[in-house]
């Protein structure tokens, strides 16, 4: 049986933006990740397991999640994370199901991310703006 070749698009997409915490009112870095891939039946959340050292974060991506509320509704996987503090240069590792892992580089400034890297496998799109992420 033919293997069958790998998608040229993307399968999870990051916004990386500055945000201010809603309940703190403290300003953070916001991450959000999804999958490139809409579900049509249920919005399902990624399970994710995060590391983060000095310099690095890392999401490995372990499963799908039902979602918490049952109601049919079409959409993305996702998994959402504030950081305070964040400041300077940090490596970006996302490894997908697959055991992929695709890096990038950011800077993190007062009110600004920006991209340093993008990352070169064609695993993982990376943005910084959240009304080009809300359109795609």
């Amino acid at each position: 049986m033919p293997t069958r070749k790998k998608s040229q698009h993307p399968e999870y997409r990051l916004l990386v933006t500055p945000h201010t915490n809603e309940r703190t009112l403290k300003p953070t870095t916001m991450f959000i990740l999804e999958t490139a891939q809409r579900f049509a039946s249920f919005r399902y959340e990624l399970s994710v397991k995060e590391v983060v050292t000095e310099r690095s974060i890392s999401f490995t991506i372990l499963g799908l999640k039902t979602p918490g509320l049952n109601l049919p509704s079409a959409g993305r996987a996702s998994y959402s994370r504030e950081f305070e503090s964040l400041k300077g240069a940090y490596d970006i590792t996302v490894v997908g199901l697959d055991g992929q892992a695709s890096v990038c580089k950011i800077h993190v400034a007062p009110g600004r991310v920006d991209i340093v890297k993008e990352p070169p496998a064609k695993g993982l799109r990376v943005t910084t703006d959240p009304e080009q992420f809300s359109q795609e």
